[in-house]
């Protein structure tokens, strides 16, 4: 699972066209989207959600936006040579945007 660990409470979800950073103590997550390799990204504005389901037989997971959860972003993680897109690996992000958004 491409997955990383940055903060207590917190970690990251690498999928073919963002970087999810999730605080699950807040219930809240930021996406960094990437629309080439050679973009480093925008922060989305944090978004509180109420679940989150990684699925254990593939590479998609789901975020459960309300409770009921007739809101829902899916995706599935990047891997390298990755079928779902195509490519080798994760772009490069710059890191400094995503450590100010973080703070926030």
């Amino acid at each position: 699972m491409a997955m990383s660990a940055s903060t207590e409470g917190s970690f990251t979800l690498e999928s073919c066209h963002s970087t999810w950073h999730f605080d699950e103590a807040r219930h809240r997550f930021f996406r960094v989207l990437r629309d080439n390799p050679n973009d480093p990204g925008v922060p989305t504005p944090w978004q509180e959600y109420w679940a989150l389901m990684l699925e254990t037989d593939s590479e998609a997971f789901t975020v459960w936006l309300n409770e009921d959860g007739t809101r829902r972003l899916r995706s599935w993680r990047h891997r390298d040579r990755c079928e779902a897109c195509g490519t080798e690996a994760t772009a490069e992000l710059n890191l400094t945007a995503i450590a100010d958004h973080v703070d926030d």
